[in-house]
């Protein structure tokens, strides 16, 4: 070790000087607190004895400054003192000394408490090394995921969300978002619609909405039906991504010059029917299981056929948005958003809902993704 001594007696010095030099140790000699300090700075040693009477700057004001400036890493400080200046040898701690040895000197002792310190150096020179693997890394992912990120906004770029039939809202819960939405306008009167709502958070979740919105985004400009649409995802999910992973959703169709709605819902929470009467209608729950969990031959495309009225609005939802807690661990719950939903102005829902969850959550809990999407008839 580079051991710094610190002592106004020349005697005292070189004893110490000679003792630890025969154990090995370099050693760099200082004879008041104020050249400590320069030491401490040009030669970085790793470990100070320190005396506490001597001119010009004393050990207790020496350890105060180099515990100042000396903070990027451990400088261990041995306050050398003699066994009837136990008040120095307390000030000299609480200054920010690390332990104290008597004189005279026991150099067994000494070398006892230098290889305690050595082993703690060399565990915190392993910590360090860790320290900044961890930190290569975090900067390693941080850039992956941030390419990643600018693959997926480009993937889903193409969702055709700027609709005068349509408003939406997503809060994703962390980088990523496993809620997804899309649309595909085929003409004036013909728009494709729909929500996804992926298991899970972060990366994870958003990897299978990349197959969903590829299935949608094809089949729907081919002008496929929403029955082979959803079959497609279904299968494509079941092919492709893992056991235990699935994607909720709701899929339609609107044909604006008849208000008729072709849809399939499976897993997503019960779609509101706002009419403008503002009576909701809650009868369009999901009938069927969620996407990527049956084979080909188990899964059922049944489609529900319905009118939505002139000006009324078909509001979906992933259960991201009821479940969000606030402080206290409160839903925000089906009633209010019912409630919200119901007293909205005509194309006010999104703006409204949005303004209640952004009031009602709590950003220091984990909550799930948030996503809705409204369509308004013709």
């Amino acid at each position: 070790m580079n051991i710094l001594v610190v002592d106004d007696l020349p005697e005292n010095r070189l004893l110490l000087k000679r003792m630890l030099q025969k154990k090995g140790h370099q050693v760099i000699l200082a004879e008041n607190g104020q050249q400590s300090l320069q030491l401490c700075q040009q030669e970085a040693p790793d470990l100070v004895l320190m005396d506490i009477m001597m001119p010009v700057m004393n050990g207790i004001e020496a350890i105060k400054i180099i515990r100042g400036e000396i903070t990027d890493r451990w400088l261990p400080i041995i306050v050398v003192s003699a066994l009837s200046d136990e008040q120095n040898v307390v000030q000299g701690l609480e200054a920010g000394a690390d332990d104290y040895l008597s004189k005279p000197i026991n150099i067994k002792i000494l070398e006892a408490k230098i290889q305690a310190i050595q082993r703690t150096l060399s565990l915190q020179d392993k910590f360090f090394e860790n320290q900044q693997t961890l930190q290569r890394y975090h900067q390693q992912n941080e850039q992956e995921l941030e390419f990643a990120k600018n693959i997926f906004e480009k993937i889903l770029a193409q969702n055709n969300l700027q609709d005068s039939q349509i408003d939406f809202w997503i809060k994703p819960s962390k980088r990523f978002s496993g809620d997804y939405i899309s649309t595909k306008r085929m003409d004036d009167d013909k728009l494709y619609f729909m929500l996804a709502d992926s298991t899970g958070h972060g990366l994870a979740a958003a990897l299978p909405t990349i197959i969903v919105h590829q299935v949608f985004q094809a089949m729907s400009a081919k002008q496929q039906t929403v029955s082979a649409i959803v079959r497609e995802i279904n299968r494509r999910l079941k092919q492709d991504i893992p056991v235990g992973h699935f994607v909720a959703l709701a899929l339609g169709y609107l044909d604006a010059a008849n208000n008729q709605i072709e849809l399939w819902n499976g897993g997503l929470p019960p779609l509101i029917m706002r009419h403008e009467s503002q009576e909701i209608d809650l009868s369009l729950s999901s009938k069927h299981l969620f996407c990527g969990v049956l084979n080909d031959e188990e899964f059922d495309d049944t489609c529900d056929v319905f009118t939505l009225p002139k000006n009324s609005e078909l509001f979906l939802y992933s259960d991201g948005l009821t479940d969000a807690v606030d402080s206290v661990g409160d839903f925000f719950g089906e009633k209010k958003l019912m409630d919200i939903v119901g007293r909205a102005e005509p194309k006010q829902s999104v703006n409204n809902i949005r303004d209640a969850i952004t009031q009602h959550i709590d950003p220091n809990q984990e909550q799930d993704d948030i996503s809705c999407l409204v369509v308004y008839s013709a």
